[in-house]
């Protein structure tokens, strides 16, 4: 068994994924250690950075020890204003928030590697500074991605825009040109830590490719992806990973649940839940006898529990999402990947409302795959919610796709691949890449043959 340091950025959604899969490898037996960056014990009264600061708890929670990074101070204007920007001046600042304090936080994590030495490093792809930090110390490392959307396609319009998927949007929009400014403002600053421990220059385009040369492995399947066109051979899909970290504490009434309701399930996700104006908007538009409309508020929980909302409203603070979403009929989010993954797994149709970062491009993915409804945030009218309900419950076509969608999710097993494949790179110490003519989606019979031809370690049964 091998010994496995994770590294994550401070986002709730972003960790999940890791963590499910850090949870599961020390079930198998592996080593595992978390490096993210926080503050114990502080509070700032601004709902993200105090979500931030919170995670290294999270991650103890799991079982998991964990070296906690000095957050970059660089970095508390854009944290501060991510949830307050919409649209695509949000997926700008995310970037900005991603690619600040790079070699800040490469100095911290040279330190922990010395200390921990660890076979191998599994990072999220937006944190930069830990595959420079893998590449100065000669450690292979795994780039976990959470959908394909940030890689680049013949119908793929550029990053953040919520363009539709088509042809003409793959170039020529009017968000060619900035995006071109901020992907070269994040190099820059990635080949200025590199330099700093005595690295070349990268190979560029780092947020619009899988780009570890040892193991990339994204947390969806082709079924749910719109065509990309970089794919490497070290890339892989492997399907969602959740359901490994520990449960969620919330104690949901689910006897409270009415069988002869249509369930619509409101969530805004972890970043942009404070705006109880769009969640009384959406409600209104389901008040209908004929509806139970179960809310996950967050940030907007106290407003809206002392607004005069509906009858037919369940309100909580949060909900055990992933347990939840099988016993609803439709969901109406933010379009967040957490959200958009785990709810075509459970086979549910979606209506997207999207914010900014990746929610935009998520909206237009679920309309390219016929699963469901984009919303325009600024402009949506409770009227509107009313008729995108009525028009999903009409379309037997969104519901058999998302019957289709949840069938192929079923045959992946995301946390079996992942470990699987994470334990193999950090024996073997080489690259891992898929056998010529083997799709990108590895299915669990795919996993099977992955596991005879290169002796990979197979999972427990139940893993």
């Amino acid at each position: 068994m091998s010994r496995i340091l994770f590294v994550n950025h401070s986002s709730v959604g972003h960790l999940n994924t890791l963590l499910s899969i850090a949870v599961t490898m020390k079930e198998q037996g592996h080593e595992v250690h978390f490096c993210i960056p926080g503050a114990r014990g502080h509070r700032t009264g601004i709902q993200l950075i105090d979500t931030a600061f919170a995670l290294p708890d999270v991650i103890e929670q799991n079982g998991l020890t964990v070296d906690v990074m000095r957050p970059a101070l660089t970095m508390l204007p854009a944290a501060f204003m991510l949830p307050r920007t919409t649209g695509y001046r949000e997926i700008r600042l995310a970037f900005e928030l991603f690619s600040q304090g790079i070699t800040h936080y490469l100095k911290q994590m040279l330190k922990v590697i010395a200390s921990y030495k660890p076979d191998m490093l599994v990072t999220d792809f937006a944190f930069p500074a830990s595959s420079i930090a893998a590449e100065k110390c000669n450690l292979p490392y795994a780039t976990i991605f959470h959908s394909g959307l940030t890689f680049r396609g013949a119908l793929i319009p550029p990053f953040g825009s919520g363009l539709p998927i088509r042809p003409e949007n793959a170039q020529g929009t009017p968000y060619d040109a900035d995006e071109r400014k901020f992907l070269a403002k994040l190099e820059e600053r990635i080949n200025a830590a590199r330099a700093d421990v005595g690295l070349p220059p990268g190979e560029g385009d780092t947020m619009r490719r899988p780009y570890s040369p040892w193991l990339n492995l994204v947390t969806s399947v082709e079924a749910i992806e719109a065509p990309r066109d970089n794919l490497t051979p070290t890339t892989l899909y492997i399907g969602p990973c959740f359901g490994k970290r520990k449960a969620s504490q919330s104690k949901f009434p689910y006897e409270q649940l009415r069988p002869d309701a249509y369930k619509i399930y409101v969530s805004l996700g972890t970043v942009f839940n404070n705006k109880p104006a769009i969640y009384k908007r959406i409600l209104a538009g389901l008040d209908d006898p004929a509806y139970q409309v179960i809310v996950s508020a967050g940030g907007a929980y106290t407003a809206l529990s002392k607004a005069g909302l509906p009858a037919n409203v369940m309100l909580f603070k949060s909900v055990p999402q992933v347990e939840l979403l099988p016993r609803v009929d439709l969901v109406i989010g933010h379009g967040g990947n957490n959200t958009t993954n785990e709810t075509l797994a459970a086979g549910k149709p979606l209506i997207v409302i999207p914010f900014g970062g990746e929610q935009g491009d998520n909206a237009r993915r679920v309309e390219y795959l016929g699963m469901g409804v984009r919303l325009d945030q600024a402009a949506f009218t409770s009227d509107d919610v009313r008729a995108a309900v009525a028009r999903v419950r009409a379309d037997d076509g969104i519901a058999a796709r998302a019957a289709a969608t949840k069938a192929a999710l079923e045959e992946v097993d995301g946390l079996a691949t992942a470990s699987a494949c994470i334990g193999w790179v950090a024996h073997q110490q080489r690259p891992f890449a898929r056998p010529a003519g083997m799709p990108v989606t590895i299915t669990r019979e795919r996993l099977s043959v992955l596991v005879d031809a290169n002796n990979l370690v197979s999972p427990r049964p139940g893993m």
